[in-house]
């Protein structure tokens, strides 16, 4: 007899990605009988990338725009969702130029953080991966 039960869909995967290159993942989302999770009521997909202590040093987001914002929680980045085969493509470029300021977006400091990536609609949001995000020299 099953004592638990367990709600969580996400799956644990790491990822190192190289200081200051250009960043690039494509992950394909499946059902548990591996036909194609379905995006489409999907909105938002958005990859949060914190210090081990929760503060947020990184945010990539489907629905930003550049911005002159300077922070490390927000540059253009892309996101993108194939919503009827379930593909969500992250694509950071080495640099985005905004107005007059070029920024550099993959620029976190070398060492491990962790992460998230989201998805939601008007009415359901799921963690569909999580890990630690390493960076490298």
């Amino acid at each position: 007899m099953a004592t638990q039960v367990s709600s969580d869909i996400s799956t644990n995967i790491n990822i190192t990605a190289r200081k200051n290159d250009s960043f690039y993942l494509e992950a394909t989302l499946t059902n548990e009988d591996d036909t194609v999770f379905d995006l489409t009521s999907y909105t938002s997909v958005v990859l949060e990338i914190k210090k081990p202590s929760g503060t947020l040093v990184k945010k990539i987001t489907n629905t930003g725009t550049a911005s002159s914002d300077t922070t490390e929680s927000l540059k253009a980045e892309t996101i993108t969702n194939d919503t009827t085969n379930g593909i969500i493509k992250i694509d950071v470029p080495y640099s985005t130029t905004v107005g007059d300021s070029t920024f550099t977006n993959m620029n976190l400091l070398v060492g491990s953080y962790d992460y998230t990536l989201k998805i939601s609609s008007s009415t359901e949001l799921h963690t569909v991966m999580h890990g630690r995000f390493k960076i490298i020299d």
